[in-house]
């Protein structure tokens, strides 16, 4: 938190080689105005809302010999420049990468997962200040919050999920596994999986469980599992299903077709009767053209 340098470029950028000094004693003023005493912010976002505040109330303070408030001359300046673009600038570190046979890619010496697919493919990984993201095909394949400590490898355990389907032994052994995250109901649902059906078939059907949140959210199946408590509902099957029913009745339709009446407590389609009648003129008049 306390690499301010990384900030001269917002407030002062030298245009030549004898203003870099003026670039540095900017850098010195602000870090005099703005962090002292060192703010104390618990994470990145934090920090730049603070920064902002601190600009925003900049703009209210005139600088010696001047009499306009910077922020009425930032107001006379910006009119005078020229128009933005019209992309976006994106502030990352572009750099190309071969992902390897563990499912992970180096950014600064920092290993990041993605998911099995992407084995041994050349990839993008894009190094922003606070995250990076994996990019393939055009896509973002993997995102991990930014580590600056080799030690600490951004590893989401839902890009394993199918390997650890082949290699079942993995979820107590793997540090991957056991650093994860889940709420308490996880850990006892496999208790009681495994009193049920067995340590072996029951750490199987958990691991099926676990595999879910690659497709659907951790709220929803975590839902399913406090919804499935009863002895018979202790199946792995039982709660895919039930997920893939909270996840059907989250879609909403994006209109109410002709015919359906939402007031119902059950959806109902009422269709008018057809006229059959209209049928007629198709028969043929007389002995048939074809015997």
């Amino acid at each position: 938190m306390q690499r301010w340098g990384v900030f001269e470029p917002l407030f002062c950028m030298p245009a030549s080689g004898n203003e870099k000094p003026y670039a540095e004693n900017r850098v010195f003023d602000l870090q005099r105005r703005f962090a002292t005493p060192v703010p104390k912010v618990k994470d990145l976002a934090e920090l730049n809302a603070y920064l902002r505040t601190c600009c925003l109330k900049e703009r209210e303070r005139s600088v010696a010999g001047q009499k306009e408030t910077i922020g009425r001359r930032f107001e006379r300046d910006r009119a005078a420049a020229m128009s933005l673009p019209t992309y976006s600038f994106d502030p990352c570190v572009r750099q190309d990468a071969q992902v390897d046979k563990y499912q992970t890619v180096r950014f600064d010496n920092v290993r990041y997962s993605v998911p099995r697919a992407y084995a041994f493919r050349k990839v993008t990984v894009k190094g922003y200040v606070d995250h990076i993201e994996v990019v393939a095909d055009g896509q973002v394949i993997a995102r991990h919050e930014r580590s600056y400590e080799p030690d600490k490898p951004g590893l989401d355990p839902i890009h394993y999920l199918v390997t650890l389907g082949r290699h079942p032994a993995a979820l107590d052994h793997s540090d991957v596994y056991r650093q994860w995250r889940l709420p308490g109901d996880f850990l006892t649902l496999r208790e009681a999986l495994e009193e049920r059906h067995g340590p072996t078939a029951g750490a199987r059907q958990y691991i099926r469980v676990l595999q879910l949140p690659a497709e659907h959210p951790v709220s929803r199946v975590h839902k399913a599992i406090r919804r499935c408590h009863r002895p018979e509902d202790l199946h792995a099957e039982r709660i895919v299903r039930h997920v893939e029913r909270l996840a059907r009745q989250q879609i909403e339709p994006l209109a109410a077709p002709e015919g359906i009446d939402r007031s119902d407590p059950v959806l109902t389609v009422r269709a008018a009767v057809p006229d059959l009648r209209c049928f007629d003129q198709l028969l043929t008049q007389g002995e048939p053209a074809y015997a």
